[in-house]
């Protein structure tokens, strides 16, 4: 659910059956709940995804997924994150529309952010941010520009997900924050295919999964940054494969490998091209009174 922005088709093979059963998941599956805190580690190289050698595994059924591996020369960092009800937040005034809020801690400066989010029936919608301008890592920004691609993959997948389900969304637009004060506006086309089903090993543990395949193409601009904006329109291509398990929560799911290629209309840097693997490191989902109170009265509450 935290999460980055630096930001081959693979042939479906259908294997045996085995004692692992496919899965299929709504979208309140994916929610996270009040309570829930994670630790995640986002890892960044340039360079393209076969060029690292991380392996992703296949497509197809009952596959067995082992992103535990380290990702050669890459840089990385990790946040720690909660979800936690608005009374708690310090801006939440600010956001009357939000519902909850992700408290995360970046880093090892233990750089703090707020973010805000609106449950809807189409997707959990990022309305807001809240921490320290200029001083969230790279990596951290890169992510947070990920998963606002991904909000808006929400929104225009059909539910549920299940294994073979695949199709096209066109010109769907961005509009979202990167960075307090920071925001980026495009417009967007991809195809997805949910083209695995299985287990997969992480740090956090092992997880019954579905895996989400997407390729996006698209172009934005930046405003609220002058050096962002300097680049003018930028091209991306986007690679992605998102691992998704019930009842964790998350834009992202508990991994996410992403490759992109960006082009500058400015000419003032190169193309790049820049490979982000995020995995959970930590998942605690505590079942408690409060976590099964519904949001509409927490918001009430907040409210009087």
């Amino acid at each position: 659910m935290f999460i980055v922005r630096a930001l081959a088709s693979i042939a479906l093979i259908l294997l045996p059956l085995s004692a692992t059963a496919q899965i299929t998941l709504s979208l309140d599956d994916l929610r996270p709940s009040l309570g829930m805190t994670w630790e995640q580690e986002v890892a960044t190289v340039l360079s393209s995804l076969e060029d690292t050698g991380f392996d992703i595994g296949s497509a197809g059924a009952d596959q067995f997924f082992d992103l535990t591996s380290f990702l050669a020369n890459s840089t990385s960092i990790r946040a720690r994150s909660s979800v936690i009800p608005l009374e708690q937040a310090p801006g939440a005034a600010s956001f009357p529309a939000a519902d909850y809020a992700v408290h995360s801690i970046i880093g090892t400066d233990e750089i703090e952010t707020y973010d805000y989010f609106q449950r809807s029936a189409a997707s959990d919608v990022l309305i807001g941010t809240e921490g320290p301008a200029g001083q969230v890592p790279p990596a951290m920004v890169a992510m947070v520009a990920m998963v606002d691609i991904m909000v808006d993959v929400y929104i225009g997948t059909p539910w549920p997900l299940e294994f073979g389900k695949r199709g096209t969304v066109e010109n769907f637009s961005l509009d979202q924050t990167l960075a307090p004060g920071v925001t980026a506006s495009g417009r967007y086309d991809y195809q997805y295919a949910v083209d695995a089903w299985g287990e997969i090993r992480l740090p956090a543990g092992i997880f019954d999964c579905l895996r989400l395949h997407l390729t996006v193409t698209g172009v934005f601009t930046v405003t609220g940054n002058d050096q962002l904006a300097s680049l003018g329109e930028v091209t991306d291509e986007i690679d992605a494969y998102m691992w998704y398990a019930r009842g964790i929560g998350g834009i992202g799911g508990v991994a996410m490998v992403v490759e992109t290629r960006q082009t500058f209309a400015s000419g003032t840097i190169p193309p790049t091209t820049i490979t982000l693997v995020a995995r959970l490191t930590e998942i605690s989902s505590p079942a408690s009174a409060i976590a099964a109170t519904s949001w509409g009265a927490l918001k009430q509450k907040f409210a009087e």
